[in-house]
């Protein structure tokens, strides 16, 4: 039996690596898009979001949450993992079919026949994604992202190195399409040769009934979530064309990277942290608030910042091509701010056994966010990404509730008052900021210093203001990351707040 002190470290090591993982696959994602943005007209990035609204969504029934109840369970054998390896595989093959099948109807929606072939060949990614299943979901259960760090950050590394050779060699939207098959590949790869997985000809149907009864509901809410997710996507595709759907796409990309850069690392490891606390509220709910005061430290400036630097961003960095995209950014970046905490919530759903109701709100969400874009698209890409932002605000504090209900201990007064420190700040930060943008624009400092100099500025205000204020999440960072060794570090973050 591992000792209380192996287990921590058995976190410290999971956090540690997750962080390793995240910020070096989306360091060269933040790279990789860049230069692409460069390379690539709007056009191109707008066909490709047409197509991946399809195969996203299809995507959602590729592994019929398999993978998450392998995490979530308490115990599997190699007969159960056989048996969902068969019929995840079964499934993959399916899906890969019926998308290339329905490649026409896509190119028929958008009334844009380019689509169709894309539709149709990215349809191997899924063939693909039937031999990393199993694989994944046993490192994930293992805790072992040391290995799953090397699958992601390779995977987008050739992914992008791709795509960049590609773009210059003028392939156009086929060199988005070539890269994405070759990262997926690759991570099919590697994945295989740090955890072979052998299957057996075996058939376990009292645990394939138990995965399905738990990964039924949960495939349920990832159908209407990514229609929630991606419906703007499709109707601004269907309306407006893929210049607009391109400009639209880099601003929520732009959104999400920020918010996913610590989002990303933290959930992940909460979700076996979170199953042995499900027991005792208290515990439970001191440590998801120390999570989200965590989060908040970290995104609420870093989207607060977006939002200050959007247009000198993308008129030095991506372009003046994209600048339709810069009140793209204005509204999504504070939804980032508050998905980043919202993100949050389904750990807590899944740790309590309860994706029912999980699937069930999420229902009566996602169709009012639907409903949002059809609302918002008479007026544009701007009235589409205006209505999601309304509409994602109302949602806050119900969404807060009804998640709360699960853990009685949660309550939206205790939330918002650890969250407070890092809005103030935030406000705080932007503020000097704005100021400092005027004082930059009568001194006719040229874009690109302007940019830097703002940068800094918002960054030394924010460090300033955490060592006068010292929240909760500066503290644990400070006693965490000693500047001598922040780079190996970064990971003891999480665990030092989910004690």
């Amino acid at each position: 039996m591992p000792t209380p002190d192996n287990k921590k470290m058995d976190v410290y090591s999971a956090v540690r690596w997750s962080a390793v993982s995240k910020y070096g696959a989306q360091g060269v994602h933040v790279v990789v898009s860049l230069v692409l943005a460069r390379l690539l007209a709007p056009e191109y990035f707008g066909l490709l979001g047409m197509a991946t609204v399809i195969t996203g969504f299809v995507k959602v029934f590729k592994n019929l949450g398999f993978n998450t109840a392998i995490v979530q369970r308490k115990t599997t054998g190699p007969d159960l993992l056989s048996t969902l390896f068969w019929v995840n595989l079964a499934v993959c093959l399916v899906v890969a079919g019926v998308v290339a099948g329905i490649a026409p109807l896509a190119a028929s929606m958008y009334q844009d026949p380019r689509v169709a072939p894309i539709v149709a060949v990215l349809a191997v990614n899924f063939v693909m994604a039937g031999f990393t299943m199993i694989p994944t979901a046993l490192l994930t259960r293992q805790m072992a992202f040391h290995k799953l760090a090397v699958r992601e950050i390779a995977g987008i590394a050739v992914d992008g190195t791709t795509s960049i050779a590609l773009a210059l060699c003028g392939w156009g939207v086929w060199a988005l399409v070539a890269g994405t098959l070759a990262g997926h590949a690759a991570q099919m790869v590697l994945i295989n040769l740090v955890c072979p997985f052998r299957p057996r000809l075996a058939f376990d149907k009292q645990g394939l009934k138990q995965c399905l009864g738990f990964g039924l509901n949960l495939t349920g809410f990832n159908i209407f979530n990514y229609f929630a997710r991606h419906a703007d996507n499709l109707i601004i595709g269907i309306f407006l064309g893929p210049v607009a759907l391109g400009y639209y796409a880099l601003a929520y990309k732009l959104m999400l990277l920020p918010r996913n850069s610590i989002t990303n690392v933290v959930t992940r490891v909460l979700l076996p942290t979170f199953s042995r606390m499900q027991d005792d509220d208290e515990r439970l709910a001191k440590a998801y608030l120390r999570t989200c005061g965590a989060i908040a430290f970290v995104t609420f400036p870093m989207m607060a910042g977006l939002a200050v630097v959007a247009r000198p961003f993308v008129e030095v960095v991506l372009g003046e091509k994209w600048l339709p995209a810069v009140p793209l950014i204005w509204i999504l970046a504070p939804i980032g701010a508050i998905q980043s905490v919202g993100s949050t919530q389904g750990q807590l759903f899944l740790a309590k056994g309860r994706t029912g109701w999980m699937f069930l709100w999420n229902i009566l969400t996602s169709a009012l966010k639907v409903l949002s874009f059809l609302v918002g698209v008479r007026w544009g890409v701007l009235g589409v990404a205006a209505s999601y932002a309304l509409v994602s605000v109302l949602l806050v504090p119900a969404n807060f509730w009804v998640v709360f209900r699960l853990v009685h201990a949660l309550t939206l007064s205790r939330l918002l008052r650890v969250l407070t420190p890092y809005t103030t700040m935030s406000a705080t930060m932007t503020l000097i900021v704005l100021g400092c943008h005027v004082l930059i624009t009568r001194l006719s400092i040229s874009l690109g210093i302007g940019l830097l100099i703002s940068v800094c500025v918002g960054a030394v205000t924010y460090t300033v203001l955490a060592f006068i204020g010292r929240p909760q999440g500066f503290v644990h960072l400070a006693q965490l990351l000693p500047v001598r060794a922040l780079p190996l570090h970064l990971g003891r973050l999480c665990p030092r707040i989910l004690r």
